[in-house]
């Protein structure tokens, strides 16, 4: 990889730590982000001021901020759902959205929620599923959903691009209206599955025969 190409890969990969840390109530310090990018701290500090000239980020009581113009540097995809039992259709859902953008933040359903909206209780609780989503390798951040609005979690976010699973039952074109109205460009993408035939409702079905069997 040359300098340049160098430089530029150390830029975008600031740029995401600074982006995530402000949506997860994380500091972005200069010794911070030496600690999670494994960078030395004086390299860093080299590496904010130079981008401080090129307008990509603002520094405030010694915390980095992303302008607008650093915002534009990454391409945030989002996607949201239960994830009560993972399984290969979720892992392939995931890394699919993954490879839309430079960061998949995915927001996983509340408890009352997910009652509200199935008729049941979830297998695991919000929490044990928030874990578990956060432990796969593609997942950059995970994040509990609003127990009110699903767009409440769209504008922490502000995606890029939304990643709808095959079969949520979402109108693009309402969300786009709903986008609009708070001034969000996002382009809303539907994703395939190669697994049409794995859901978590039958998993669970299927354990309960066994269970009683």
């Amino acid at each position: 990889m040359k300098l340049g190409e160098r430089m530029q890969e150390l830029y975008k990969q600031l740029i995401i730590k600074i982006y995530l840390n402000s949506l997860l109530g994380k500091k972005s310090t200069v010794k911070e982000l030496a600690k999670d990018l494994n960078l030395e701290e004086n390299h860093v500090r080299k590496l904010c001021d130079l981008m401080k000239e090129k307008d990509l980020i603002l520094e405030l009581n010694n915390e980095f901020k992303l302008t607008n113009l650093g915002r534009s540097n990454i391409k945030v995809v989002f996607t949201g759902g239960v994830f009560d039992v993972i399984h290969p259709g979720h892992v392939f859902t995931l890394s699919s959205a993954k490879s839309l953008g430079d960061v998949l933040v995915v927001v996983i359903a509340r408890d009352k929620t997910v009652l509200k909206n199935k008729g049941r209780n979830p297998f695991n609780s919000e929490e044990q599923r928030l874990e578990l989503v956060k432990s796969l390798k593609f997942v950059d951040a995970a994040i509990l959903g609003s127990e009110a609005n699903i767009f409440e979690s769209v504008i922490k976010v502000k995606p890029d691009i939304i990643a709808l699973g095959y079969d949520q039952k979402y109108d693009e074109l309402e969300l786009e209206k709903e986008a609009k109205k708070h001034d969000l460009s996002i382009k809303f993408v539907r994703l395939g599955t190669k697994m049409p035939d794995i859901k978590t409702s039958k998993i669970i079905g299927n354990k309960k025969i066994i269970d009683e069997f």
